[in-house]
């Protein structure tokens, strides 16, 4: 009798282990009417971020899935929530939500006809995301924060960006923002004043010129952007493919793990998810789509949805890099760095590095953080 005990315990806790993920664990809750609701519990772990920021993301989460119950994106339905607090007994955030069927979409794995399958009904989900602009670009957050039943309108703000980066302490964070001018000048001033206090320390000298950059480049880009003054539309921030369930036929069944998710301008919002990207080639400065980006931006019948697919590389090259994927080698940084300033000129010829930062280091002279910068680090 022990000895079963034993074993039972140890199969529901490598059960229990294998559907832990970096920050939660989600557990199957199996009722005896065959509903089945995931558990999702957050982790106690060390290298998470301080409590007061996890709840602003957590929350956050919470009351994005409230908003796509309003839409026809396939997301779990939630039916109880609660962020951590004295007055929470299970001791961590937690929240009770649907199961949906199917499994994670493991997109390198799949063939030509199973992607040009998910392709095609992602232009769906896009489309319907398009019909729910919103005014202000930052991430969702629940009206009512402390309770813990859910209705149905209890997501309807905008609040700040629910993104690490983006805060400064761990109650204060950027946004919300009515204009794309506004938000990007805040969030690449943040990254600056990270690498001048010695908060991020990935090579401080390269990385702060390219910020500077980026501000001498933000209005070339904004001007071409239909979400100057707004609208803004929802955005997965980790949509590498495995936020996707999908069937045996792979119609997708799910979206899910809206964690960090924020409202962005058009063109980011509606470039191709980073499953499809050609990652050797984006590392490397190629700014070329990948057949499936290619087909994505054809099988939409709205020009402005096909444009930011096939326009989106120059967003996504320009935000990719603020924040937790700052480049920490030359190696790196070199080449993701030039494919974002080719990105944005176009077919014109552009220098080598070696060239742009002996004339940006002349040009930006009287900066004065990027002088301090010099002291500690002289070139």
């Amino acid at each position: 009798m022990f000895d079963s005990h034993c074993a039972d315990w140890k199969s529901r806790t490598q059960l229990a282990a294998s559907q832990c993920g970096g920050q939660n664990c989600n557990l199957d809750l199996n009722f005896s009417d065959g509903v089945t609701w995931i558990a999702r519990i957050r982790l106690d772990e060390p290298y998470l971020p301080p409590p007061a920021l996890q709840r602003r993301i957590f929350l956050s989460e919470v009351a994005t899935l409230r908003f796509l119950t309003g839409t026809t994106v396939p997301t779990p339905s939630v039916f109880l929530y609660a962020p951590d607090s004295p007055s929470n007994p299970v001791g961590t955030s937690y929240v009770l939500m649907e199961k949906l069927t199917g499994r994670s979409l493991d997109w390198n794995s799949a063939n030509a006809d199973q992607r040009a399958r998910i392709v095609e009904q992602l232009v769906d989900v896009y489309i319907e995301l398009e019909k729910h602009p919103f005014e202000l670009t930052g991430s969702l957050e629940l009206r009512d924060p402390c309770g813990e039943t859910v209705n149905s309108d209890v997501w309807d703000n905008v609040g700040i960006f629910a993104q690490t980066p983006c805060f400064s302490t761990p109650s204060e964070g950027l946004g919300p923002f009515p204009t794309l001018q506004e938000a990007y000048e805040a969030i690449i001033a943040q990254q600056m004043l990270f690498l001048s206090r010695k908060e991020v320390s990935s090579l401080p000298i390269d990385n702060y010129l390219s910020f500077l950059w980026r501000l001498s480049a933000l209005p070339k880009l904004i001007s071409e952007s239909a979400s100057a003054k707004g609208p803004f539309y929802l955005k997965h921030y980790d949509d590498k493919g495995d936020h996707i369930l999908v069937d045996d036929e792979y119609n997708i069944t799910g979206i899910i793990d809206w964690e960090f998710a924020s409202l962005e301008a058009k063109e980011y919002a509606f470039s191709s998810p980073c499953m499809m990207w050609p990652v050797a080639k984006f590392y490397d400065g190629d700014n070329d789509l990948a057949e499936e980006e290619k087909l994505f931006a054809a099988l939409f019948d709205r020009p402005d949805l096909g444009d930011a697919v096939r326009r989106g590389r120059r967003w996504q090259r320009f935000l990719f890099s603020l924040g937790e994927t700052i480049p920490s080698d030359m190696d790196e940084f070199k080449p993701l760095f030039q494919g974002l300033r080719q990105s944005l000129a176009g077919e014109e010829d552009i220098e080598t590095y070696e060239e742009w930062k002996k004339e940006a280091l002349k040009a930006f002279a009287n900066n004065r953080a990027l002088s301090h910068l010099l002291e500690e680090h002289p070139q």
